[in-house]
């Protein structure tokens, strides 16, 4: 019986560490049109980047559909920004947008664990970017960082 129990209990265990690892996983969207995007996605070359192309489909959406089913920690975001605003190739992300894009944006609480990183210097900053990064939170339930 105690074997039993010990096995069961391993086991869970060892299903508790193998979703806890999976958590630790980020996953990183890079707009085809960015300074750097063709540097990144040689770096980041794998299942867990999305290059978010000009075809017509909205970006959020793109980030969407790519994290459906997934779970990851961190969705990491290299867009071109402006205090307030996210530049991605075929759409602005911004206060003004904010609502066409909210079913979209409120998805990403179900896949993301951790927080959304905006690799950018200015998105948040002046009044009008923190009450951007305040909106984004509101909508989605998530955590906004710059890095």
């Amino acid at each position: 019986m105690k074997k039993q129990i010990s096995l069961t209990l391993l086991m869970i265990l060892g299903a508790l560490c193998i979703y806890a690892q999976n958590l630790k996983i980020d996953f990183a969207a890079i707009d085809n049109s960015y300074r750097v995007a063709e540097e990144l996605k040689s770096q980041f070359n794998g299942p867990n980047t999305l290059v978010v192309e000009q075809n017509g489909v909205l970006a959020t959406s793109q980030i969407a559909e790519a994290l459906n089913g997934k779970k990851i920690n961190d969705l990491h975001i290299f867009v071109s920004t402006k205090p307030g605003a996210l530049g991605f190739g075929n759409m602005t992300l911004n206060a003004e947008t904010l609502q066409e894009h909210s079913a979209a944006l409120s998805k990403l609480a179900s896949y993301v664990a951790g927080k959304v990183v905006i690799h950018s210097n200015d998105v948040f900053s002046t009044e009008r970017g923190s009450d951007f990064k305040a909106s984004l939170e509101q909508i989605t339930g998530l955590t906004f960082a710059t890095q």
